[in-house]
């Protein structure tokens, strides 16, 4: 790939993803103000199920975000949807 001006550095070639890339994939889309269920995550990432399950779970111990409905989302969307209880709401497919 070369370097050109206005170019993203991602071409979309069909390729595996460092740890680095599958995180930076995740939060830039929760970043943007999008939500995403386990199952998206697994695709975008790149991941299995029980991977983005956990790939999410870590995510969550550092940056504000949750899983409410089954969709991951950034805590500020909680709030605005008046989450009540979001311990309960938490329920992950097996």
């Amino acid at each position: 790939m070369t370097n050109e001006p206005g170019r993203a550095a991602c071409n979309g070639d069909d390729r595996e993803y460092v740890a680095t890339e599958r995180v930076g994939v995740i939060v830039w889309q929760l970043a943007h103000g999008d939500t995403l269920t386990t199952a998206q995550v697994a695709v975008l990432a790149a991941l299995s199920y029980s991977g983005a399950h956990k790939m999410m779970q870590k995510l969550s111990r550092s940056i504000p975000i949750l899983c409410f409905d089954g969709e991951w989302m950034p805590a500020v969307m909680a709030e605005v949807l008046y989450v009540d209880d979001l311990s309960a709401s938490d329920k992950i497919p097996a």
